[in-house]
């Protein structure tokens, strides 16, 4: 029920609604607002606090409007009636009833509330925060909802740690605040090919891939053609980070300089030479290809791939999977496969040619350590032969277990004892 005072507002709500209904023709009395909290008293004292309540007396809602002055005061892009609305729309909707005609269209209650007190905007619009991928080169940014900061490189976020800010001379009263979801969405590394280097200085240049820094040799710099290139500074904890990262796996690499017509195929960390035959019958061809410096180039190709990497033929001719042990690529029958637990690791492919030049290998490189079922014994191979490790040669500061490659005992039955 409406109080006695709302019941003799009534009639006067209804006649200034008249003249409402005129007044995008009028010149309306000076604007008000009022936050929402006092609009909140406004709806306890009008309908106890009920923003949908339609008790029948001709007025709807939390600030019992009537409908004549919800049609006037454009109610209806919201809902037919005031009580269908939501509290917000009803609320706006106030907002212009109380520019055009003050707080006495509430005559007991919007004075009661201190309505005509409080010039508060409701719904204050968001602040208007640019877009970090419009700022420059070297811009710090960050989010007004986090204390993340990032430096803006070539349409990257890179982040800044808080050990980067005096070495690196970032000055964080330079901060820009920019749009929230913008910042969280910035890539965090720069795109494939910048040329960058420590931000804290030093003469060393790097070359990114895939978020990966590749080191620019002294001859690779003019040679491959990176000093013509911009050379941005980044952070040294990202930097350091950066430069211990592999180019993902499957990416297809070349010499930066296009003289070398070899073709590369990355495998965790390595560089797996692709034949010509391969290159397009491997579909390598459709694939993005991306320049690499020289140097770095020839130490990643003569790199063995990592013990413990399971490969398969990308042809997919060859049915059989293998296990790299010392660059032999050991083959596993399905026991094994399973047997192993190597089938809860990836399985790479690898060019057909290079993996059957890995398994025609006499044997492993110097130094791999073999076991195989059946045996608590660890070998070692050394030139060609193994020999049983001792149990103090593993442990801190010493040998890791970790590195140790499980073969099918046929495998290890092959070598000689020492």
């Amino acid at each position: 029920m409406l109080s006695a005072a709302r019941k003799k507002s009534a009639l006067a709500v209804t006649a200034t609604a008249l003249v409402a209904l005129a007044a995008p023709l009028l010149t309306t009395t000076t604007a008000s607002a009022a936050s929402v909290s006092t609009w909140d008293k406004v709806a306890q004292c009008e309908a106890s606090g009920n923003w949908s309540i339609n008790t029948g007396n001709g007025y709807y809602g939390g600030l019992q409007i009537s409908m004549s002055t919800w049609r006037a005061f454009g109610g209806t892009q919201y809902a037919s009636r005031p009580d269908q609305a939501t509290k917000q729309q009803q609320i706006l909707t106030g907002e212009k009833i109380l520019a055009g005609q003050g707080q006495g269209a509430w005559p007991s209650c919007g004075p009661a509330a201190g309505l005509g007190a409080d010039h508060a905007n409701p719904y204050p619009s968001a602040p208007s925060y640019p877009d970090p991928s419009t700022l420059g080169a070297g811009t710090l940014v960050k989010s007004p909802n986090g204390p993340a900061v990032k430096v803006m490189i070539e349409g990257a976020g890179v982040p800044v740690a808080g050990s980067d800010v005096t070495p690196d001379h970032y000055d964080l009263s330079k901060i820009v605040l920019v749009d929230d979801a913008a910042f969280n969405g910035l890539p965090s590394a720069p795109p494939a090919g910048t040329v960058v280097h420590d931000q804290a200085g030093g003469a060393n240049r790097y070359v990114v891939i895939d978020g990966a820094a590749l080191p620019i040799s002294a001859s690779d710099w003019t040679a491959d053609g990176y000093n013509v290139r911009r050379d941005m500074g980044v952070p040294t904890s990202w930097l350091q980070a950066a430069v211990q990262r592999s180019v993902s796996n499957g990416r297809v690499v070349m010499d930066q300089t296009g003289t070398d017509p070899a073709r590369y195929v990355m495998v965790n960390g390595s560089a797996l030479h692709i034949s010509a035959a391969e290159w397009t019958a491997n579909g390598y061809d459709g694939r993005s290809l991306m320049g690499v410096p020289t140097s770095w180039l020839a130490s990643t190709a003569a790199k063995q791939l990592a013990n413990g990497t399971i490969v398969k033929d990308a042809s997919g001719t060859n049915p059989t999977v293998y296990v790299m042990a010392g660059g032999v690529a050991v083959p596993l029958t399905y026991a094994d496969f399973t047997g192993l637990g190597y089938d809860k690791r990836p399985l790479e492919a690898a060019p057909g040619e290079w993996l059957g030049s890995a398994a025609a290998k006499a044997a492993p490189a110097d130094g791999t350590m073999l076991l195989s079922p059946g045996s608590n014994t660890v070998w070692q191979v050394q030139g060609g032969k193994k020999r049983a490790m001792s149990a103090d040669e593993f442990g801190a500061g010493k040998l890791s277990f970790d590195d140790v490659v499980s073969v099918p005992a046929a495998f290890t039955a092959k070598f000689p004892t020492v």
